[in-house]
């Protein structure tokens, strides 16, 4: 009988055993592009084969993000659902504005502090909480090659809509159809491309919001998302097969090569492209990888996401002779920034993220009445039997 995602995730008690490495993994190589990228490496960063890091390493937390909580949003009450991903994203997010703007802010702006708390970007710097994103505070990073103050921000409120997309599945019960899953995947796509080809004859404003929701970097997001969940649905009939995915590596590898970065916003790629980046991340979420004991000890990933830029715009504020260094000052400025971002990270896990997700059992029936820990996204028991429209 040929082994399907299904059978390792029975196996492994619905636990990916290669989930937390997958995290990290994603997490540590966006803080490595983002090293780049911050310290006016742009050009090479974007005409060499690391432009790919932009193109697949977010969508793959998506993918992954689709798949974990598939899980999830078909056992759980939808309020249930959203408490849980509001405990899991806000906290941590909150206090990352919070730090930035009256801590950060304060001690690196090259404005007066009361311009600094009276200039409107101060206040508009708070909207971040509620994923309506703003880059700039006042004075602050005016000297580094990028003024933004996190500019890692951006993904949330295409975060925040794939949640919306989830509750709206739950509500019509099409988590529940793979069928339906497909059409509704199929329709975006199918969408991204007509606006493409055909936006121009709409109206400007029209094709811009047609164009940011299905064709943009942020469109390229909720597609790996839907097919994350698809292949969750579909778990019990894809094959976990080597030759699969060495497969998806290769298509990973020749659109590196042939593709370039400003392919980042054109939908026909992403037809072959990003399912094959789907496949990567859940075969190697269902691989067991080796990992050092300290991830072991919580979910550092969502940490070093978040709180990285800014302080990897510190360190360039402190010693730009250093880390503006063509090429080699970004590989400088990763060196002592990862190691910053995992000790911010793990302070945020153990003294605010893992206290606050502990409330879950408090609000959750589900949890209390069957025991799980829904602490951790990568529990996704118990594994149904093929879902069925």
């Amino acid at each position: 009988m040929q082994k399907t995602f299904g059978h390792v995730l029975t196996a492994h008690k619905g636990l990916g055993p290669g989930f937390d490495f997958l995290r990290i993994a994603l997490a540590f190589s966006i803080v490595l592009a983002h090293s780049f990228l911050l310290t006016g490496n742009d050009a090479f960063f974007r005409s060499s084969p690391l432009w790919f890091a932009e193109y697949a390493l977010v969508p793959m937390f998506f993918a992954l993000s689709g798949f974990l909580i598939a899980g999830s949003a078909q056992r759980l009450s939808l309020k249930n659902f959203l408490l849980n991903r509001g405990l899991r994203i806000v906290p941590a997010l909150a206090v990352d504005i919070v730090v930035c703007a009256l801590i950060i802010g304060p001690l690196v702006t090259t404005v007066a502090l009361r311009d600094y708390v009276l200039g409107a970007d101060f206040y508009k710097y708070f909207l971040n909480i509620i994923g309506w994103i703003h880059y700039s505070l006042p004075g602050v990073f005016e000297e580094n090659p990028t003024h933004r103050v996190n500019g890692a921000l951006w993904t949330v409120p295409w975060e925040i809509f794939c949640y919306i997309i989830m509750s709206a599945l739950m509500i019509t019960s099409t988590i529940k159809s793979w069928q339906k899953l497909a059409v509704l995947t199929g329709g975006f796509i199918l969408s991204g491309l007509i606006v493409q080809f055909f936006g121009h004859l709409l109206p400007y404003r029209v094709n811009l919001v047609l164009s940011t929701l299905f064709v943009s970097r942020g469109a390229q997001l909720v597609f790996a998302f839907l097919l994350g969940i698809l292949a969750y649905q579909l778990r019990d009939f894809i094959p976990h097969k080597k030759s699969l995915f060495l497969a998806s590596m290769a298509v990973s590898v020749l659109a590196m090569l042939f593709l370039s970065s400003p392919s980042i916003e054109s939908v026909p790629n992403r037809l072959l492209v990003i399912p094959a980046l789907v496949y990567i991340t859940v075969f190697v979420g269902l691989t067991p990888v080796p990992l050092p004991s300290v991830f072991h000890k919580g979910d550092y990933s969502y940490g070093v996401y978040l709180y990285h830029d800014p302080f990897l715009q510190i360190l360039i504020s402190l010693a730009p002779g250093l880390f503006l260094i063509p090429k080699t000052g970004a590989l400088a400025l990763y060196a002592i920034g990862i190691c910053a971002a995992m000790g911010i990270a793990v302070f945020s896990w153990h003294m605010i993220e893992k206290p606050i997700l502990g409330m879950r059992k408090k609000f959750s029936f589900v949890a209390k009445a069957r025991g799980v820990d829904e602490n951790a996204d990568i529990k996704i028991l118990p594994v149904e039997k093929p879902v069925k429209a």
